[in-house]
């Protein structure tokens, strides 16, 4: 396979982000807003412009570059079907931004889109495990393959809640993945990922607090389906196989959030779909930083992420890998506890539950406190939400 030169990454990135950056200064398009963001001049334009800069970029420098001419020609078939399954994940985000979709429609095409790369070769088939062992999910692969995708579509459009977030994290996360991709041999999956990067960056300065222009649903979902697409095939090596560390560990952000949202509103006896405000922004904001403080805290633990994962990938010594592990666990660790996760789960509705019936099992009496007497004679659903987890809109 041809390899590219570093000219021709920082071409892309160059390209992508120019784009990027000049497409979003020129679609102030009223009806990409809703009205409350509208009155503000607030346009959800960032999936037009990255959609498009990823598109151009490699396409414009294919013109000074044989080499990556050589390579989208070679794979013409697989890019074809990827920006097919984009273009769909996109407007289905632009619908969302105009009007609410209902969920299942939502799942049902990023399920589509999904199929359609897993079909073309997008797979996760063999998986490599930290320290040499190695499967093959054999008739489990389509399953665990659209089950990735889908969810870390998702996760980047559940992260997206504070300005500025989602369109750093997928630079921070897409630059060391271009990085492992290149060196594992996987040049146009580099440059794909490059390009990622660069649209992001031109997009970010119009988005950062206070946003004059938000990313939106059509944005931040098509990140989460570029970015969990483009991992498979970045961390697949030359014996075929996908060393999921590297991935999961460098998208350990958007993961860990998601994760978070779905276990601690099943917790609370909570439909696990239905929004609210409790997500790592929001508590760091609870704890009183600034807009931009959170943004800043955020891409500081997604290099902590990256970071680990480019360890995971380079350093072949035992020790580094198992300080990258420990530094990652560690992180999720301080994210549950010094937040107040791990709390507020072993006091969510069914955990209670649990606790009072395991202590009646075996003779013991629990003493509830007043805000749980009061609410004894109340059902779940009819207690009133935290302001703190009320959905503003």
């Amino acid at each position: 396979m041809s390899s590219l030169g570093l000219d021709v990454y920082v071409l892309v990135f160059v390209l992508a982000a120019a784009g990027a950056w000049g497409l979003t200064a020129l679609l102030p398009l009223h009806r990409l807003a809703r009205p409350a963001e509208a009155r503000l001049g607030r346009r959800r334009v960032g999936g037009l412009a990255i959609f498009a800069a990823f598109l151009l970029a490699p396409l414009l420098v294919c013109l000074v570059s044989s080499d990556l001419t050589d390579l989208l020609a070679s794979q013409k078939g697989e890019t074809a079907g990827l920006l097919g399954a984009a273009l769909m994940i996109l407007l289905l985000g632009l619908l969302d931004d105009l009007r609410e979709v209902n969920f299942k429609i939502k799942f049902l095409v990023q399920t589509a889109a999904a199929a359609l790369v897993f079909v073309i070769g997008y797979r996760i088939e063999d998986v490599s495990l930290p320290w040499g062992a190695t499967f093959s999910l054999g008739w489990a692969a389509p399953v665990l393959t659209i089950l990735w995708l889908v969810f870390l579509t998702n996760a980047m459009n559940l992260i997206d809640g504070k300005d500025g977030i989602a369109a750093g994290v997928a630079i921070i996360v897409a630059v060391p993945l271009a990085f492992i991709a290149a060196d594992v041999d996987n040049p146009l999956v580099a440059a794909q990922l490059v390009a990622v990067a660069g649209a992001c960056a031109g997009f970010l300065p119009f988005n950062l607090p206070v946003a004059s222009r938000l990313l939106g649903d059509s944005g931040a979902l098509l990140l989460g389906f570029l970015l969990a697409a483009l991992a498979i095939e970045g961390s697949v090596g030359v014996t075929g196989s996908m060393f999921i560390s590297v991935p999961v560990v460098a998208l350990g952000f958007p993961i860990l959030d998601t994760l978070l949202a779905f276990v601690r509103r099943l917790a609370d006896l909570r439909h696990p779909f239905v929004a609210d405000l409790d997500h790592i922004q929001h508590r760091l904001e609870q704890r009183g930083l600034s807009d931009r403080t959170v943004v800043l805290s955020l891409y500081a633990l997604c290099i902590l992420f990256s970071g680990a994962a480019l360890t995971i990938h380079y350093v072949e010594a035992t020790a580094a890998e198992f300080l990258a592990f420990f530094a990652f666990g560690a992180a999720i660790a301080a994210v549950l506890f010094r937040l107040g996760y791990a709390h507020s789960l072993w006091n969510s509705a069914s955990v209670a539950s649990l606790r009072a019936a395991l202590a009646s099992a075996v003779g013991l009496q629990r003493h509830p406190s007043p805000s749980e007497s009061d609410e004894r004679d109340i059902a779940y659903e009819d207690r009133p939400l935290p302001a703190s987890k009320r959905r503003p809109f």
